[in-house]
């Protein structure tokens, strides 16, 4: 994987730069990402904090995570795309969606997390390990 790795919204007005390899990559069933991009699951990396910049205006949305800590959902206010996120108990790392990369062909999932919430009609790729839910506090199926 080359660095940086590049991205940003439909609209172009929200853009990041990754300055450092991710951390792990996942895509995540649970019903509140599946919300947020208004699809089966989020595919996401773990970026550190600090390698993750970002130039334009964006908004956030705050919603609950399972364990009742705060995730802050990071969108353009204009185009709506799902970007980024952090969190009130993660304060090192961010996810960032895979989707909106400029080339996201360059993610590898490692994992499935949350498929205990996976819809009935998303097909997973059967080599990766899954999890009931977080992969710390749940176990691998």
């Amino acid at each position: 994987m080359n660095l940086p790795l590049t991205g940003g919204c439909l609209c172009g007005k929200v853009r990041y730069q990754i300055s450092a390899s991710p951390i792990d990559s996942m895509n995540c069933h649970c019903r509140t990402c599946q919300k947020w991009v208004g699809t089966a699951y989020l595919a996401f990396m773990w970026i550190p904090a600090d390698a993750l910049t970002i130039t334009g205006d964006y908004k956030e949305f705050t919603t609950l995570a399972a364990s009742g800590n705060s995730v802050y959902r990071g969108f353009c206010p204009e185009c709506g795309t799902a970007l980024f996120g952090r969190y009130s108990h993660f304060t090192m790392v961010r996810p960032v969606a895979a989707a909106t990369l400029d080339d996201p062909s360059v993610f590898n999932p490692q994992k499935d997390i949350w498929v205990a919430d996976a819809q009935p009609w998303d097909i997973m790729n059967p080599d990766l390990p899954k999890y009931a839910g977080n992969p710390a506090r749940s176990t691998k199926l």
